[in-house]
């Protein structure tokens, strides 16, 4: 069976369109996605990747891509399960929007502590060079991030890291950040999600993010991003990273 390989450098390469079709989700089954999708190599075609898109993941890269884990396998195995079921949306045309597992499957392989994970064939043109427009973002930049939340606003802000501003509406902001039904008053929105997001994304990533409120009347509609790269130094300098 033909792998997905990982590559040298993690990064993950995704379509536009493909970041804003996430469905809620909780931090490790995000890190499990983040890790498969970095075995994708965005420039090779989708006729010639490895067929099925299948990922291998051991353990021990579970633990140098996200840090140390008291049960690295366990958590490994209940971050797949936790994927299980979750969607990405496609809009087929303006009136047809239809959803897809992120994966179809997966195997334990319990004593070379591994797992196999099976990405759906729908997903790779999102993914690989089929597509016009893509966003990457390498995982040692957001290795340290704790929170969905913080790592949905990663991926939003790093989208628009060349022109540095990016405006969204408050009803999308929410509905991508997965908190559209909580915390309708936006002093709980900005204190309990936005604040603490932005604050996470600057003191542990590449970016850093400041944000104004897009006012109509007195009501906040939108919010402006203002993106630029991080001058601290890179913890992981070249020579030095993990692989």
């Amino acid at each position: 069976m033909g792998y997905l390989e990982p590559k040298p450098q993690k990064s993950v390469t995704q379509d536009y369109e493909l970041i804003h079709a996430v469905q809620r989700m909780d931090v490790r089954p995000k890190q499990l996605l983040l890790t498969a999708i970095s075995h994708v190599n965005p420039e090779v075609p989708l006729s010639k990747q490895p067929r099925p898109f299948s990922v291998d993941i051991t353990a021990q890269q579970w633990t140098e891509t996200w840090g140390e884990r008291l049960n690295p396998y366990r958590d490994l195995k209940d971050s797949v399960e936790a994927l299980q079921g979750k969607r990405f949306w496609i809009q087929n045309d303006a009136r047809k929007k239809s959803w897809r597992n992120w994966i179809t499957g997966a195997e334990y392989h319990e004593r070379e502590g591994r797992v196999t994970v099976h990405l759906h064939h729908d997903l790779m043109p999102y993914l690989c060079g089929s597509m016009p427009v893509f966003s990457t973002l390498r995982i040692l930049h957001i290795k340290g991030l704790r929170s969905f939340a913080s790592i949905r606003l990663y991926e939003l802000t790093n989208q628009f890291r060349q022109s540095g501003i990016r405006q969204i509406s408050l009803d999308e902001l929410r509905s991508l950040l997965a908190t559209k039904d909580s915390h309708p008053r936006f002093t709980d929105f900005r204190r309990k999600v936005l604040d603490k997001a932005v604050s996470e994304v600057n003191s542990k990533t590449d970016l850093e993010v400041s944000w104004e409120p897009v006012k109509k009347g007195r009501s906040v509609s939108g919010i402006k991003f203002f993106i630029k790269t991080s001058t601290q130094p890179d913890m992981f300098p070249l020579g030095v990273q993990s692989s």
